[in-house]
């Protein structure tokens, strides 16, 4: 057996010798480079990095509008629905579509998890940190 596995191992170590030569010689090739091709690429590099430079500035120079944050008191009643919690987020903005918050609660198990309270939401959270503050 230990004869197998020795002739495997030099036939591997012979095998990965050869591909390498192989490689080598077609695929690296001769790699030196001109003068003139050095040059090249300096000039595109620093074409480049003044290219950039000049959008970082732009960047600095344009402002995004904020997103408007709702805050939203929400009092859940014994026995009330998902689906009306979530609507009445939908409605006060806090989230924007009801039906991916009721399948986000349906796929976490967190239907019958909520529980009755008042809750500060804000439209900043995720429906993960929804579903947190109104099932502890």
């Amino acid at each position: 057996m230990r004869n197998i596995t020795r002739a495997f191992s030099a036939g591997i170590l012979f095998a990965t010798t050869i591909l390498a030569i192989v490689y080598h010689v077609y695929y690296m090739g001769d790699t030196h480079v001109t003068k003139q091709q050095y040059e090249l690429v300096i000039a595109e590099r620093n074409k480049l990095a003044d290219e950039l430079e000049k959008l970082k500035k732009e960047k600095k120079n344009t402002t995004l509008p904020r997103k408007e944050t709702y805050v939203y008191t929400l009092t859940i009643e014994k026995g009330e629905a998902s689906r009306d919690i979530a609507k009445r987020l939908e409605q006060a903005r806090i989230i924007d579509d009801a039906q991916s918050f009721l399948t986000y609660l349906d796929t976490h198990q967190l239907t019958r998890a909520v529980r009755p309270g008042t809750y500060i939401v804000t439209s900043d959270m995720s429906h993960e940190q929804i579903a947190r503050q109104i099932t502890k």
